[in-house]
């Protein structure tokens, strides 16, 4: 999770593997914290969260991240409210589902 991420992005490799033909999405750029532009393809995708929760996401995918993805506001932090406890060893946090009324 990011909370200065607008959108999740996730590696391409990790598109790849459940068979979605990166190249062919929306070609956009985004700039992170390297404050370089990043090359990003866009695809709808179903983003699944433990508990059974599924949501229709605008993913981004991109063959320079460095790791597996971000989780960001757009598509997942607007679904949930997220706690983390330093305190414990390992650090832990909770995530709660929230509903707009």
């Amino acid at each position: 999770m990011d909370t200065g991420a607008s959108n999740c992005i996730f590696h391409a490799s990790m598109g790849e593997a459940i068979g979605i033909d990166i190249d062919s999405g929306e070609e956009d750029q985004t700039v992170g914290v390297s404050g370089k532009p990043t090359t990003v393809y866009l695809h709808n995708i179903s983003l699944h969260v433990p508990g059974g929760h599924v949501f229709k996401i605008r993913a981004s995918f991109s063959y320079d991240l460095p790791i597996a993805g971000i989780l960001g506001r757009n598509g997942f932090l607007e679904h949930f409210k997220v706690l983390f406890d330093p305190s414990g060893n390992p650090a832990g946090f909770e995530i709660e589902r929230f509903y707009v009324v």
